[in-house]
């Protein structure tokens, strides 16, 4: 979809135009692929769009200096787009910030939110990954930034097959050599507690890296709704996207 900054791109499943519209943002420096098993399960409810966010997959880069409020703004530009007055919102690790701050920025539009592994980082987290994580990692004449991210995403994931590997290099390298961009916004956000801005469920696996923030995103939240599912990961919309689907479902018919 073309936008003021350039192109949008997004992952769909046919789905009845009287359903309504569901928004799903995923995690960096990945993109919309992962959601491309768990689409299929959501069209008997809803319309999914899975997008790429600016400057990652196949979405164009996003202007310099964005912040976590220009991401959210983005979520609103892409729904004008796709003629979606309100949206159900979806999303994972950074996605859900973003998702977050969307719904909080224009609360008439979001009909529900939904977070799958909320970054609940503390402010000494936050400076100490501004400061050291994700380095850029430019091009190499014998390539061993191919290697670099390679041992970085076996490093985060040991378990990790290779087809899912290579959907996480494919995110990597689409993203360009500074893949961190969107991380720093989240890292610069100074998030804030208080009632949800509409009907909110929180996701938790308890094999997911970010599972030891489940609770304190609990906390943050009072009025949410919770749940966890037992052995999840990261990427459990793309290991057992039925499951997903089935909790995200349940909560979006309440």
């Amino acid at each position: 979809m073309s936008v003021p900054w350039g192109q949008v791109h997004f992952r769909a499943a046919d789905a009845s135009a009287d359903l309504p519209v569901l928004i799903l943002l995923h995690q960096s420096p990945l993109s919309s692929e992962t959601y491309e098993p768990l689409l299929p399960h959501l069209a008997s409810w809803c319309r999914p769009y899975a997008l790429d966010t600016p400057g990652y997959g196949e979405s164009s880069p996003a202007p310099e200096g964005w912040e976590v409020a220009d991401y959210a703004a983005a979520v609103w530009t892409c729904a004008d787009v796709l003629g979606a007055h309100k949206a159900m919102l979806f999303g994972r690790a950074t996605g859900a910030v973003f998702a977050l701050e969307a719904a909080r920025a224009r609360p008439e539009r979001t009909q529900c939110l939904m977070l799958y592994g909320f970054p609940a980082y503390t402010a000494e987290e936050r400076a100490q990954r501004i400061k050291h994580h994700a380095p850029p990692n430019p091009p190499k004449d014998d390539g061993s930034h191919l290697q670099v991210l390679w041992n970085r995403i076996k490093g985060e994931y040991p378990w990790m097959a290779p087809d899912l590997a290579m959907l996480s290099i494919r995110g990597y390298v689409a993203a360009g050599a500074d893949f961190a961009a969107s991380y720093r916004s989240i890292w610069r956000h100074q998030g804030r507690p208080g009632k949800p801005p509409a009907p909110m469920l929180l996701i938790g696996g308890t094999k997911d890296r970010l599972y030891f923030m489940f609770e304190r995103a609990v906390a943050l939240f009072p009025g949410a709704e919770a749940v966890v599912l037992e052995g999840a990961t990261d990427f459990v919309m793309y290991q057992e996207p039925e499951r997903l689907a089935a909790a995200m479902a349940a909560f979006a018919r309440r």
